[in-house]
């Protein structure tokens, strides 16, 4: 198991434990019987723990306020997403379009099975054939890894409650989320691709912008390939653009 993916448990059973803490001691309080208020303690931090399992990505794609890709850059995406799936033998995550004139991309998940990947419309018409390749295969490697399950929780029981505090969301998000996670998904995605120079260029027109997805929220802000500044990015999190161009070309 990989760290995201231990701390995605450790996270889940977190807030299992302090879900049965609290209903443990207000049933207690109230007057219910011991071994009842144990049971339905157990039960109740056994429901929170699933139902954030379950529901905590589709929640995050809600925030986003992306829509389903149609159209002509839905089957652009589709089509590349589908040679990247098919010749890996990787279950193809939902496709998602949020609107944007930057060039942008995150991937929200439960598990490899259960994943999404929204991409700006800025990249579908900026980006060749060959970098939204790179762009996409990033995002697999993401889901794959457990990276992505992981920054949905994240996202969902930190980030988002912690918005409004930009230091200290920051700061916990830094602490909280694997070092070296978006070189690693780097690195996989050309072993992926074969091709280094089409996340390489993807990434180099990347660092030429400015991050704004305008549309997105606080809670998924890690979660983007070049986070969105709003005044608390965190360059901790994610190693600077040109330090993983670097990385790329020495390949």
């Amino acid at each position: 198991m990989n760290t995201s993916r231990r701390r995605s448990a450790a996270a889940l059973g977190i807030l299992g434990a302090v879900v049965g803490v609290v209903a443990l001691v207000v049933l207690v309080l109230v007057g219910l019987h011991w071994l009842a208020a144990v049971v339905i303690a157990v039960v109740a931090g056994g429901v929170a723990l699933v139902g954030l399992r379950l529901t905590a990505w589709r929640l995050l794609l809600r925030l986003t306020d992306s829509q389903a890709a149609d159209g002509a850059a839905g089957e652009i995406l589709a089509n590349v997403l589908e040679g990247l799936c098919v010749n890996h033998g990787i279950p193809s995550p939902e496709l998602r379009i949020i609107q944007s004139p930057s060039v942008n991309a995150l991937a929200a998940a439960r598990g490899p099975a259960h994943a999404a990947i929204v991409v700006t419309d800025g990249a579908v018409e900026q980006l060749e054939r060959v970098e939204l390749e790179g762009l996409l295969a990033h995002h697999l490697c993401r889901i794959r890894r457990g990276d992505a399950a992981f920054e949905t929780l994240a996202g969902i029981l930190l980030a988002w409650p912690l918005g409004a505090a930009g230091w200290l969301r920051s700061r916990v998000m830094g602490r909280a989320l694997p070092a070296g996670r978006s070189l690693n998904a780097d690195f996989e995605a050309v072993s992926l691709t074969r091709y280094p120079p089409g996340l390489l260029s993807a990434l180099m027109t990347l660092s030429g912008q400015t991050a704004e997805v305008p549309s997105t929220t606080v809670a998924a802000l890690h979660m983007w390939i070049d986070e969105p500044d709003w005044g608390i990015a965190d360059a901790v999190r994610h190693p600077r653009l040109q330090a993983r161009i670097a990385a790329l070309n020495e390949l």
